[in-house]
């Protein structure tokens, strides 16, 4: 599976949460591998100015499985919350074109919560997506102002052909 491929359903599930501190979802970069001067990936925009990044990295050394934490990361940690709340979307559409997915770690290098998140495609491919966020003009909130919110079931609709 080709990392468009990977992305296309990033973007989508993303854009089906109709998550309510989401102003905007685009597309970036233009390698089709990872690995390139201009990873592709999806930005996703927030109320605060700040944004998420997820793009393709070439796989980290040595990865390592992470369990999904009990609790979502604080907002002033925008790509490990990125990263939790991509693998929640997963969880819940379980698109039929992937085997698997998981949070994982490099050795040796300290993040919070994961470095990476792997997507297991069913031909075998694996698809890692980095996390990296920027910040707005302002502070994130320092508390959720969407605490209440779940994941709509037409996420799960729209990905299993239901």
């Amino acid at each position: 599976m080709q990392l468009s491929q990977v992305l296309d359903v990033v973007e989508a599930l993303h854009r089906a949460a109709e998550h309510p501190d989401v102003t905007d979802i685009t597309r970036y970069g233009r390698d089709s591998e990872p690995g390139g001067q201009s990873p592709g990936g999806v930005r996703v925009w927030y109320r605060s100015g700040s944004s998420l990044m997820l793009w393709g990295a070439v796989p980290p050394r040595d990865a390592k499985p992470v369990p999904l934490p009990d609790e979502m990361p604080p907002l002033r940690l925008r790509a490990a919350r990125g990263l939790v709340f991509a693998h929640q979307l997963l969880d819940v559409a379980r698109p039929e074109q992937f085997s698997g997915w998981e949070l994982c770690r490099q050795s040796g290098c300290e993040v919070p919560v994961a470095a990476a998140l792997r997507v297991t495609a069913r031909d075998g491919s694996v698809v890692y997506l980095r996390g990296t966020s920027a910040c707005g003009q302002g502070a994130e909130p320092e508390q959720d102002p969407y605490p209440e919110y779940q994941i709509p079931e037409g996420v799960h609709a729209r990905h299993s052909g239901r």
